[in-house]
């Protein structure tokens, strides 16, 4: 018997909120293009970089890809955070540009979770 069906047969009501509601995919994260010329692109990515949000930085990141721009530049400067999720999607995106021919650039600026992140990747790699 699951826990509904022992209130159910109890007589007492559930809680209608029992879990806090997950944010929105867009909460807390903004890319821009900074930059475009058919040789270079520069996107600029700013705020929380998660599970929630991670789908938004792939598919953007994705299109610029698309392009085949000789060099993509990737601004993580105004990241507060980058989880699991954002890292494998910076180690997905290298890959892809390499089998592409695109120089990939990941700057973290003075983001200390893009330096923090991008420096245990280099560890991990090397």
């Amino acid at each position: 018997m699951t826990i509904d069906e022992q209130h159910r047969a109890a007589g007492t009501e559930l809680p209608a909120h029992r879990l806090p509601s997950p944010r929105a995919p867009a909460d807390g994260l903004t890319g821009r293009t900074r930059w475009r010329t058919p040789d270079a692109i520069v996107v600029e990515v700013a705020g929380d970089i998660d599970l929630c949000t991670v789908s938004r930085l792939e598919a953007t990141l994705d299109e610029h890809l698309r392009a085949c721009p000789g060099v993509l530049r990737v601004d993580l400067g105004e990241v507060h955070f980058l989880g699991a999720a954002g890292l494998r999607a910076l180690v997905r995106t290298a890959e892809q540009a390499a089998e592409a021919g695109v120089h990939l650039v990941f700057d973290p600026g003075r983001s200390h979770a893009a330096i923090r992140a991008l420096e245990l990747l280099d560890r991990l790699q090397g």
